[in-house]
């Protein structure tokens, strides 16, 4: 289907919702869609997302969208929203660590993406765990609640909280600057007073957290 000088690839599932991809490296535009979803709500729906799209495509043409990673060296790693250069070490060292500007990462010579991936997510994982440890009291003491427990793992959402109080927050907030980790734990942690994004709770958001709409747009 073209919409708007736009070829748009759909695709017919057995799924409740649409499902909008732009995808490198030459930006086709595909959609999943409900085998129920008439033609008429697919444009409504590519139509919505046109500013979106043509952004997406605009920096797919730029080359500003980031290729797969495959964990060799020279690769460029985020941590705390900081850029560092892959570094391939020996697997007699327990995890991965940074000196200077070099990430170095234990793996053996024949380990496959898999492996050095998990590598670096183990080391992800520590690095979140270590920094949730140092704002908990800060975060908790600024919105008066504790969550029953937290959890870390990747997901499509930076946070989330159940109403059973557990919070969960996204492993890859380890890339990005510290400051983001601390809004998104204020966010769930306003959930737990507020369990929805009413104008209450953005009420609660601009008392506990004052620029987390500046901090937003960097996520």
């Amino acid at each position: 289907m073209e919409i708007n000088g736009i070829n748009i690839i759909i695709q017919r599932k057995n799924i409740k919702n649409m499902y909008l991809r732009v995808i490198p490296p030459e930006g086709n535009v595909k959609i999943s869609a409900p085998y129920f979803v008439s033609d008429d709500k697919i444009i409504e729906f590519v139509n919505s997302k046109m500013d979106w799209i043509i952004d997406k495509r605009s920096q797919i043409e730029k080359k500003e969208y980031l290729p797969d990673l495959k964990y060799l060296n020279g690769e460029k790693h985020l941590i705390w929203g900081e850029e560092y250069t892959l570094q391939l070490i020996a697997n007699n060292i327990k995890s991965a660590f940074v000196k200077d500007d070099v990430l170095y990462l234990p793996v053996s010579k024949r380990s496959k993406i898999k492996n050095r991936q998990k590598t670096l997510e183990d080391f992800y994982r520590r690095e979140l765990q270590n920094e949730i440890d140092n704002i908990y009291d800060k975060c908790t003491k600024i919105v008066g609640e504790k969550p029953e427990d937290i959890k870390i793992r990747k997901m499509k959402n930076w946070g989330n909280c159940k109403k059973n109080k557990v919070i969960t927050l996204n492993l890859n907030l380890a890339k990005k600057p510290k400051i983001c980790l601390e809004y998104v734990f204020i966010h769930e942690l306003c959930h737990l007073i507020e369990f929805n994004h009413s104008k209450k709770f953005k009420m609660l958001m601009d008392k506990n957290c004052p620029k987390w709409r500046e901090i937003k747009k960097i996520l």
